[in-house]
């Protein structure tokens, strides 16, 4: 095999490895970062929430995130150390503790 044929296939692995190889830190670089950019503090009335998610800070965020769906299906990102926020929590959390039935 002549030495340009062999640079060529080679060159055009490298270039193969590098364009899969680079598609994927790029989908996990998103994934691996913060969600709420400007959390909300003003308060909301939890009769409006559908839904309350909460992300422990991480590799992805060194930020705890708390995540608001509305019944207007909008998402919205609260801080999560406002008083009425911490309360929220502090009231899901407890609704999920497993409780012991008495006899």
């Amino acid at each position: 095999m002549e030495v340009k044929t062999k640079v060529f296939i080679l060159l055009a692995v490298f270039i193969a490895c590098a364009a899969v190889s680079q598609g994927m830190p790029m989908a996990r670089m998103q994934a691996l970062r913060c969600l709420c950019i400007e959390p909300q503090s003003k308060f909301i009335p939890p009769r409006h929430f559908l839904n309350v998610e909460i992300i422990p800070k991480g590799p992805h965020c060194k930020n705890v995130e708390v995540i608001a769906t509305l019944k207007t299906e909008e998402k919205v990102c609260l801080e999560p150390t406002a008083p009425w926020v911490k309360k929220i929590i502090d009231k899901m959390l407890v609704n999920s503790k497993p409780r012991e039935i008495s006899h």
